[in-house]
């Protein structure tokens, strides 16, 4: 789960192995019973071969917020200079902005990887 200083939260798969951070948030998991995707390391997205908006968080290694990239559509590319971490959220699903730029954010995961 990632919770935004304001309380919004959203529940994530993380994407820290090649083979996750190849398969991203492509359409099988539209319809799963996550909001999103935390990738790690990544600086740069692509949603080349998906078929839905995301909403895109650029994180640094402590977390926060450094870009917002709202909607962005099928076969575009970002690259932030920098990021350590990429947010995907589906559009739509929680709520714009999910995260303000210089908010730090808090990430939780049962599988017990420390990343606060």
């Amino acid at each position: 789960m990632v919770e935004s200083e304001g309380g919004r939260r959203a529940i994530v798969s993380i994407a820290d192995t090649w083979l996750k951070r190849y398969r991203g948030f492509k359409s099988k998991h539209a319809a799963s019973a996550v909001d999103g995707i935390l990738i790690y390391p990544c600086s740069s997205i692509h949603t080349i071969g998906m078929d839905f908006d995301i909403d895109v968080y650029f994180l640094d290694k402590d977390f926060r917020v450094v870009r917002r990239c709202p909607s962005v559509g099928p076969r575009q590319c970002r690259f932030i200079f920098g990021a350590r971490y990429a947010l995907e959220l589906k559009s739509g699903q929680a709520a714009f902005p999910f995260a303000s730029i210089g908010e730090k954010l808090s990430v939780r995961d049962e599988r017990c990887w420390d990343v606060q």
